[in-house]
């Protein structure tokens, strides 16, 4: 199992030096970027040592996938960033987005499930004609009222039938919505994990029981993808190789 660290670009050599395999930044930052500062972007990713070969926050708040319209700016976004994304090594794009993927207060559960179903089978038609696959990220209620588990996660995908939508598991929020991390195995696997503690989703730095179902789960469907450390951090030069040893020991324990 491969291990690495979300951040923006600014903290990719302290990614690197800590002992992470790649960092995972978020594509709305970089899409947002002007050509010279993706360039300088570009070239410290490329003088660091290490890939990002996991991209998260796929939408910016603004873009609000349930609006009606929204198809053309859905897809003159996602081929500039897409390009950006495969350039600086990206291969599967974490798709969580809450503020982008909310359901409107007017509109029906059914409704906006359809619609997001439509809406993402798009996006992995896109995401299939630059080389990447989008994992959906199923996030706890107080960031989205739209896919807040794995299993309804694993609905959407189910939905959507494309070969380059596929799943995210990510501790914080299977810990927050108080459900089973066995569910991994349940609905048949992920494609790509996201870890933090539940108390002040912090950078792990101590064993957990809710870990370690976790990861048996995932090995329980001959997972070998990779799991993002998605937490705070006081010093990621300590901290981060801490966290390293730990979820490595957890991972051939589980």
């Amino acid at each position: 199992m491969r291990i690495g660290f979300c951040g923006k670009p600014e903290i990719i050599r302290d990614v690197a030096a800590a002992g992470f395999d790649y960092i995972e930044m978020p594509l709305s930052y970089i899409a947002s970027l002007t050509k010279e500062d993706y360039e300088t972007v570009r070239r410290g990713v490329a003088d660091s040592g290490i890939c990002s070969e996991r991209f998260n926050v796929l939408f910016p708040g603004e873009i609000r996938l349930l609006n009606d319209g929204i198809l053309e700016q859905v897809s003159s976004y996602l081929d500039n960033a897409f390009d950006r994304m495969t350039a600086l090594g990206g291969k599967i794009i974490v798709f969580g987005s809450g503020r982008s993927r909310m359901r409107p207060e007017a509109m029906s559960y059914p409704e906006a499930f359809r619609r997001l179903t439509d809406l993402t089978g798009t996006i992995g038609s896109i995401a299939e004609k630059h080389g990447v696959t989008i994992a959906v990220e199923p996030l706890n209620r107080n960031e989205c009222n739209m896919i807040n588990s794995v299993a309804e996660g694993a609905c959407l995908c189910a939905a959507v039938n494309h070969p380059h939508v596929k799943l995210l598991a990510d501790y914080y929020h299977i810990a927050l919505e108080h459900e089973p991390p066995m569910d991994i195995e349940r609905v048949s696997g992920i494609v790509h994990a996201h870890i933090a503690t539940l108390e002040g989703r912090r950078i792990p730095l101590a064993a957990d029981d809710g870990y370690r179902q976790m990861f048996h789960a995932m090995k329980a469907t001959d997972y070998t993808g990779t799991i993002s450390v998605e937490g705070k951090c006081d010093n990621l030069l300590i901290e981060g190789p801490k966290s390293i040893s730990l979820l490595k020991t957890m991972w051939e324990e589980a």
